[in-house]
């Protein structure tokens, strides 16, 4: 990243991007979390892409272009976030094209930074000592809270409730993520609290989905259409992939390259930066997890073995994932899974090909497959509406 004081804007892909700006000025970098997309996002991104491109990128790059497009916009003093990945995914273009389009539109002083997956985004190591931790910390905390959200607002007596509790713990983590004297670990107990004192009505469990899919549609509410509250409106509960589930899965994958290319010194800081990402979620998620069901991640060797009948792990990216943690969600006895992806979007298509086999070797569970590219689809209600129909039917039979 440049030594040159700019601003970093990062998108609203999801809540984790508050505790990742948190940790860039805990490290003294300038940060901002994007507003949330609106129509006029849409506007921005379908004029600048062909249409060939997939939703997120009209979505990331919609923001992006509002943003440059705002009075006292500096470019020169101003830089975005877009990661980047290696894979069937059309991911790892997305901040090349954004290039191209900046530089267009006359913003070539605008800077973007773009970690990539291939090293296990250890570029954001050059950012400041210890953000990596911070952040990582920040984004697992966020995950354990939004786990407590959906296995909670379904059976608020007082609705709107648990919105405004999550709205304080997360500031509440970002805050700690950004104060020199305070820890992330150090507010959790309060946020624990804060959860156990939402009045709720849990006499009778709603029949629970699991949802899986491309990490933008299935964590950024705008794009998939508030698809979770949705079907908690239904009477569903939804649990909804976690989002370091990509994170542990790119550190897994590095690993193995690093094996096989025998290159020693990369292998064990990958070993060790492993492994204190699982002992510093262990540490956090232990102060949540007399509130959850749905308490402990597979380990990602463990969502690769519960995906080999269907894909050999070699298959890279999130198609696998998809599968793997779908199966974990069977293990913890959902009664549906919904896969939510972008419409055209490659690993989401090989998901939607081996869901009919998933399907026949789990006793018919239901599943849909639901596809998002910013046009309103008349018959989306209703297939939620069946959808959920299903899920109770089969919860029904799977306990007689």
């Amino acid at each position: 990243m440049t030594n040159e004081r700019r601003t970093i804007f990062i998108p609203l892909m999801c809540d984790h991007a508050y505790p990742l700006a948190a940790a860039f000025r805990a490290c003294g970098v300038a940060a901002e979390v994007l507003p949330e997309s609106n129509g006029e996002t849409l506007e921005w991104g379908r004029r600048y892409s062909s249409g060939k491109e997939c939703y997120p990128f009209i979505v990331t790059l919609g923001d992006l272009v509002r943003k440059v497009r705002e009075p006292g916009f500096d470019p020169a003093r101003s830089a975005f976030l877009m990661p980047s990945a290696n894979g069937p995914c059309r991911f790892g273009q997305y901040n090349q094209m954004q290039r191209i389009v900046l530089d267009r539109l006359g913003y070539g002083d605008v800077e973007i930074f773009s970690p990539d997956s291939r090293n296990s985004y250890s570029d954001f190591a050059g950012v400041g000592t210890g953000f990596e931790r911070l952040a990582w910390q920040g984004m697992v905390a966020t995950d354990l809270i939004q786990k407590v959200v959906w296995e909670t607002r379904p059976y608020e007596r007082q609705p709107g409730e648990t919105d405004r509790v999550y709205r304080r713990a997360l500031d509440l983590i970002s805050g700690a993520v950004e104060s020199a004297d305070e820890k992330v670990a150090d507010v959790m107990p309060s946020i624990r609290e804060m959860f156990e004192a939402i009045p709720v009505d849990k006499d009778e469990r709603r029949p629970v989905i699991g949802a899986v899919g491309e990490i933008f549609l299935r964590s950024n509410a705008f794009s998939n259409s508030q698809i979770v509250r949705k079907l908690e409106a239904l009477g569903a509960e939804v649990w909804v992939a976690a989002f370091t589930e990509w994170v542990f899965y790119v550190n897994h994958r590095y690993l193995e390259d690093c094996r096989e290319e025998r290159r020693l010194l990369g292998w064990l800081r990958g070993y060790i930066k492993d492994r204190v990402q699982k002992r510093d979620e262990h540490q956090l998620a232990k102060h949540v997890e007399p509130l959850l069901l749905n308490r402990h991640e597979p380990t990602t060797a463990e969502v690769l073995a519960h995906s080999m009948p269907y894909m050999h792990h070699s298959f890279g990216g999130e198609a696998i994932l998809s599968i793997g943690k779908a199966v974990d969600y069977v293990h913890r006895d959902v009664s549906g899974i919904v896969n939510i992806m972008p419409f055209s979007c490659l690993p989401g298509m090989v998901v939607t090909a081996i869901s009919k086999k998933f399907r026949e070797d789990f006793g018919g569970i239901p599943w849909l497959n639901m596809t998002y590219d910013g046009q309103e689809e008349a018959s989306a209600q209703t297939r939620l509406e069946a959808f959920v129909y299903q899920v109770g039917q089969y919860r029904l039979q799977a306990s007689r």
